[in-house]
């Protein structure tokens, strides 16, 4: 029944992934609450592929892994082009000239064969990516200004989060576990569940997305319990499973709180 459930997961990881890419292929950007969600999830990708590179090396699903990274990388280089058509200021523009850059270095290390001896390379140039794509967020949740927004980033920021902690996790279990990949995982999972518990407490939900978060701390709590594993327990395939299935009820919940925004919007203007 659990390799049943982790196969279920992939696929609809994959299919997500897909979806996610086709997207982006035809609709392009008209809304704050439309870039600052594609802006979000460019964050999420920047762990997502330095997970699925652990997951390469360690030689955990490693066809699934490599499919995905393809995905990752293609979704990446089409949504950096749409927030550059339709950065709304010089300075959201400039700061993607920034993400553009980081990108360069970050690209070719990640693409290459996977290998411990590159990964302090990769996560530094992964450090620098994710700062510069979440400064994106906060300039275009700037410009907007509604808690609608906000909202879109805060629940954008958990796919991130969820993504970031299986890699670090995936870190640990290729033999990368110091005091600083475990400190960082535990302020990971501090803001992982200071931000659902915000979520939860949002005045602005509807009862889908009640019901929505309510299966995403379910998700969490399995979640946190692979992550509980000690050290001669590590097991990559159903923390990177957990993850993902977290990945993907984060994500939909971005897109319903993008709608509300883009609900009331419409209202304010007629």
């Amino acid at each position: 029944m659990k390799s049943l459930s982790f196969l279920r997961t992939a696929i609809l990881l994959s299919t997500l992934f897909m979806v996610l890419a086709s997207m982006n292929a035809r609709c392009d950007i008209t809304t704050l609450a439309t870039a600052i969600n594609k802006a979000g999830r460019q964050r999420m990708l920047t762990q997502s592929m330095v997970k699925d590179y652990c997951l390469i090396g360690l030689d955990v699903n490693k066809e699934l892994a490599i499919g995905r990274l393809n995905q990752s990388i293609a979704l990446f280089d089409l949504q950096l082009n749409e927030l550059k058509d339709f950065a709304p200021t010089d300075e959201v523009h400039d700061a993607l000239i920034r993400v553009e850059n980081m990108w360069h270095i970050f690209k070719p290390i990640v693409l290459a064969p996977a290998s411990r001896d590159k990964v302090p390379a990769l996560m530094a140039a992964d450090d620098d990516l994710l700062s510069a794509t979440h400064k994106v967020v906060l300039l275009l949740q700037d410009i907007s200004g509604t808690t609608q927004d906000r909202l879109v980033n805060i629940s954008g920021r958990q796919r991130m989060l969820s993504q970031r902690l299986a890699k670090l996790y995936m870190l640990r279990a290729w033999g990368f576990d110091n005091s600083q990949v475990r400190s960082d995982m535990e302020q990971t999972r501090n803001e992982f569940k200071g931000a659902l518990a915000e979520l939860e407490s949002a005045r602005e939900n509807n009862s889908e997305v009640n019901a929505s978060l309510a299966e995403a701390r379910k998700e969490w709590n399995l979640f946190e319990h692979g992550l509980n594993r000690n050290d001669h327990e590590l097991i990559p395939l159903i923390v990177a499973m957990s993850g993902d299935r977290l990945l993907i009820t984060m994500n939909e919940i971005t897109g319903m709180y993008e709608l509300l925004s883009i609900q009331v919007n419409s209202k304010a203007q007629h």
